[in-house]
Formats: structure tokens, sequence, C-alpha cells
């Protein structure tokens, strides 16, 4: 079966990084899987995307090396199952606040003997034949760190085993906090936060991630010991792209220039 190569990165300890899609278009999938990203993530926890939208993202990269995972809308065997059932090649399971929540989604994600995942995955066994065998391995469990709550049992949430990535959620574990919203929070709850949850990480040997607004956070990030990590998202990097470059056009002296002569055409 197809090689999750973000995987297989950060088991190395090299970091990876990818990016959120919230269109769940096809195309955008397509395109970001040319610009150098190792995996796309597909929103489907905060977003209208269905599962034959879905199919489509898969679809529509099946032909490179990136891997897709799916942010599910929580850590529901049922929910899971229909998502790596179609092809996810990593499942990113939100506000999971404890070691049960976490082994549930673990199991969601695993055949037996390791797990509890039902037998019949259609779409990605006509695809490879081998994929029964290789899932296991090839299957990324990325556990979001959402909220206090779940800081404060960090050691046990990661020492459940087949746990491959802990994510931190850096607004919704603001919000718990109480502290204001914003990537790259600087607030000194949510420092320490962010750095326990970093430090039980390299404690237990699990990869940990948090959510980057800017390519100058993520080589921070980077130095700091994390090793999966998400840049924006389509959405946001699009509206972001076109903001700076309205605002260039409408700030540049041509366009005064016109403005102040009244020249309209």
């Amino acid at each position: 079966m197809k090689k999750n190569i973000a995987k297989a990165k950060i088991k190395k300890g090299i970091p990876s990084i990818g990016t959120w899609v919230s269109s769940g278009n096809p195309l955008v999938c397509e395109t970001l899987a040319s610009t150098g990203v190792d995996w796309i993530n597909i929103e489907c926890e905060h977003s209208s995307i269905d599962l034959g939208d879905l199919v489509h993202c898969f679809r529509a990269v099946e032909h490179t090396e990136i891997p897709v995972f799916v942010r599910v809308a929580g850590s529901d065997p049922l929910i899971i199952k229909r998502v790596v059932d179609s092809g996810a090649l990593g499942v990113v399971v939100p506000d999971v606040k404890n070691a049960e929540e976490a082994k549930r989604a673990v199991d969601a994600c695993r055949y037996p003997p390791v797990g509890t995942r039902g037998i019949g995955a259609t779409r990605p066994n006509a695809i490879y034949p081998d994929y029964m065998k290789h899932a296991n391995e090839e299957i990324c469990v990325v556990i979001i760190i959402e909220d206090i709550e779940a800081v404060n049992k960090i050691d046990s949430i990661m020492e459940v085993p087949g746990v491959d990535v802990i994510f931190i959620g850096p607004n919704d574990l603001a919000a718990t906090l109480g502290v204001p919203l914003g990537m790259d929070n600087q607030h000194p709850k949510h420092v320490a936060a962010v750095n326990k949850v970093l430090e039980a990480g390299k404690k237990h040997g699990i990869p940990t991630g948090i959510h980057c607004g800017t390519p100058e956070e993520i080589e921070r990030r980077i130095s700091q010991g994390f090793l999966w990590m998400p840049i924006a998202s389509d959405v946001a990097l699009m509206k972001s792209a076109f903001t700076t470059s309205i605002k260039k056009i409408t700030d540049s002296s041509s366009m005064s220039e016109v403005i102040s002569d009244g020249k309209f055409y």
C-alpha cells in the first residue's frame, strides 16, 4: 500500500510539515500535493465536508506520495471507521481528554489483534492488494490536546500504545485556560501548558506537534523539538495572499495617481 512518508519522517526525528484543507476541494488538494508539503489534513470537524467530498480528495492525490490525514469529529469508532475505510492514511482525533479516549481512537484505527477495527475497507483493498498487511503500520494516529484537563493528564495519554503524534490545538487550549486566542500564543499560561506537553513528548518518545500560523513560527517550533506541524490552512493562506496582493495594488503610486487625477476608465 501507499507509504506514509510523514509518519516515516517523524519516527526518525525529522520534522514533517503539512497544512489543513478546509475547503474540501480536490483541485486544492492536488495543487497542494505539488508544493513540497509532506501531508495534507482534511478538516472534517469544523466544516461541511462529507465522505463523498473526502473520497474525491483522496483520489486527487493518489498518484503522489503525499498522504492524506483527516481530522474527524471525535474519537467515536463509528466516525473513524468510515474515514479509514475510505482511504485515510492518518486520523487526527480532536479534544482527547484522557487515556481512555486516546485508546478508543487508536483501537479504531488498528486491525486485530492490535486494535478493534472491523474488516471491510472496500476502497483501500481495491486499490492496494497488500492493504490489510500494512495498514496498521502506515496509518498515523494523531491525538489533539486542546484542553487543560488533557494537559494535566498528558503522561497517561502518552503511555497509550499506538499513539503516533500528540498535537496541540492552540486556540481551544487558550479558551480552556481563559486567555486570549491566537496562533503562536505567548501568554505565560499558554506557554507553560505547551511546554508541559512538549517535555512529556520528549520523555515518552512521542512526536509532538502544534498548529502554526507562519513559517517563522514553524522554524522556532522545530528548534524547540516539535515534529508534526501544519502551517495555517488552504483558506487562511489564500485569504492572506489575496489580502496582501490587493493591498499592494491599492497602495501603489500608480493607483494613487489614478484616484487623485480622477482618471477612471
